[in-house]
């Protein structure tokens, strides 16, 4: 059965059979493949993999790229016959695009992806704060980027096509787990109801959500606070044209009366939000009268739109007591739901599972002890909540409704716009706290110097090899465990006998003189001597998902015999 994606398209499983615009529309909608993959036989009663998935979303199906990348039997299962339709994110970041251009998708994503958006903070018709969020503080691909996101989901879920060892299963709900010292059961309902099926995998990673059955299962509380003021969204199509060069800039509506959001997205689309008054309902703001007024607010008329859907809701800020119990783990929402402000919900599940996943390789492939599994939750913890800190504070600003309060905010922030240090790192959105995986607890060096670059990530500027053709870093790196040094670092003995690649890094003269031996790359921009001035290392010990174990001033012999038992044995395939 087809269903309806609104009042414009009619898409089925196979695609979109239908497309029936009321007014001629700017942006072309690209038509999509199959909105579901499935790469194996999924017919039998029982299935057997490494590593089940449950739930399909942004971080689901990162999770299934990255373990179909690293050659990982994997099941998805998702509730979903096809890729929801309603636009839930919008935005995600440098963190999260580097992860998705190491699966090599990041480019298809650029493709229907704002980038270089200007954030702007409104109180009235002036505005008291403007940045840019295009910044990637080094990590070689864009800032936060704007998006909408049934077509990032499709660019993912293409991806998986590419491996042959995952299988992804549509119409499922997963209503039962069990679980012993060797694997995990899951017991699938299918949406069609036929009979009941089950998976069983090494582990399961559940990616199904804030409301997630898995985590239900599992008995894990989700502790925090509900937001009990409610919020309106209002999701549309523009059939008014826009110059190819139009900033789609985000605004803050940072009014007293109503606080909001307005954000035009890629592709025609447009997301306005606004705080529910009170006296007023979400039913009575989806009648035609409601959504007039609201859009008369923001100045866009209602008849030169298209309304694609609208809903209340409100907020939630909510983590989970812990992330794992025996061999289930949980990501993205499923163990922590962000608020809204800082738009890091989607980067928060890529980070989760780019962190996991590759320990998940090391213990399936290389044999690895499964205690580095318990790093996971100490790498990543810090980071969430550092990230809905620097949310709240956000929401805290634009929400103000004591009209003192408000005067003086836009005063202050003002005034600070204009002092040489704060207002500079103001503007480029230098206050969102840099990720750094939490060391207590992680699987880093033992020993932390001052200016220790433990878990940090290793910058990625272009570097030119022996055939002097620029590439980005992660090209070279290769999802490996890597030494990268200067000549007065070279890699230790018992790092390259434990099969740590290696690269040599030469100063950028040797590229003035055409002289870049075989094995040796060049950053001629001197991006990475700099990083490394700053920690005084003169080579890095980097781990599979970029982060730097330690630099060669803090790396120990009990270091060494510590990665060679996660790193010899390791296997991992390319992206194509």
């Amino acid at each position: 059965m087809p269903y309806s994606l609104g009042n414009d398209v009619i898409v089925t499983h196979g695609g979109i059979v239908s497309q029936v615009p009321r007014h001629p529309v700017a942006h072309s909608r690209p038509t999509s493949r199959n909105n579901m993959t499935s790469s194996n036989d999924v017919g039998s009663p029982t299935l057997d993999v490494d590593v089940v998935i449950i739930g399909f979303g942004p971080t689901g199906a990162t999770a299934a790229n990255l373990l179909g990348q690293r050659g990982i039997r994997t099941a998805v299962a998702e509730r979903d016959v096809s890729i929801y339709p309603r636009q839930r994110a919008i935005a995600s970041d440098e963190d999260a695009h580097r992860v998705w251009q190491g699966l090599g998708l990041f480019d298809d994503m650029l493709a229907t992806m704002s980038t270089d958006v200007r954030v702007h903070f409104k109180h009235g018709d002036k505005t008291f704060l403007s940045m840019t969020s295009s910044q990637s503080h080094d990590q070689g691909v864009p800032g936060m980027c704007y998006y909408h996101q049934p077509e990032l989901e499709r660019v993912l879920r293409q991806g998986i096509e590419r491996f042959p060892s995952v299988t992804v299963m549509p119409g499922y709900d997963a209503i039962d787990l069990v679980q012993d010292e060797q694997s995990v059961t899951v017991t699938l309902r299918p949406a069609d109801g036929s009979p009941d099926r089950t998976i069983t995998g090494r582990y399961v990673i559940a990616c199904d959500g804030g409301s997630s059955s898995i985590r239900k299962l599992l008995g894990i509380a989700l502790p925090g606070k509900h937001i009990e003021e409610p919020w309106f969204d209002i999701q549309l199509r523009a059939w008014y044209d826009l110059p190819v060069d139009a900033p789609l800039d985000f605004t803050f509506i940072s009014d007293p009366h109503r606080p909001g959001v307005d954000c035009p997205c890629p592709m025609g689309y447009h997301r306005v939000e606004f705080r529910v008054n009170k006296g007023e309902t979400v039913e009575q703001l989806q009648t035609e009268e409601g959504l007039r007024g609201l859009l008369a607010e923001r100045g866009i008329d209602y008849d030169q739109v298209e309304i694609y859907r609208s809903w209340g809701y409100t907020f939630h800020i909510r983590q989970a007591e812990q992330w794992r119990k025996g061999r289930a783990f949980l990501a993205g929402d499923a163990a922590h739901i962000m608020p809204p402000f800082a738009g890091q919900g989607v980067s928060s599940g890529v980070r989760d599972v780019a962190n996991l996943c590759w320990k998940l390789d090391a213990v399936l492939n290389a044999h690895a002890s499964p205690s580095l599994l318990d790093t996971y939750e100490p790498e990543r913890r810090p980071n969430v909540q550092q990230l809905t800190d620097f949310s709240l504070r956000i929401g805290k600003l634009v929400m103000l409704e004591n009209p003192t309060a408000v005067r003086m905010r836009d005063s202050v922030i003002r005034a600070a716009m204009k002092l040489p240090t704060l207002g500079p790192l103001i503007k480029s959105n230098g206050l969102k706290p840099r990720y750094q995986l939490g060391t207590t607890g992680g699987f880093f060096g033992r020993t932390a110097l001052r200016r220790s670059p433990r878990g940090s990530f290793i910058a990625q500027p272009w570097v030119t090899g022996s055939d002097l053709t620029p590439v980005r870093l992660d090209t070279v790196l290769d999802n490996k465990w890597t030494w990268v040094g200067f000549p007065s670092a070279p890699i230790p003995t018992p790092l390259a006998e434990a099969g740590v690649h290696e690269v040599k890094l030469e100063y950028s003269s040797a590229v003035a003189v055409h002289d870049v031996a075989a094995g040796h790359y060049v950053d001629s921009e001197g991006t990475l001597e700099r990083q490394m001035h700053r920690s005084r290392a003169r080579g890095f010990l980097v781990r599979p998902d970029k982060f730097i174990y330690a630099s060669d001033r803090e790396i120990s012999s009990d270091d060494y015999a510590r990665v060679a038992a996660v790193v010899e044995g390791l296997q991992l395939s390319g992206t194509a």
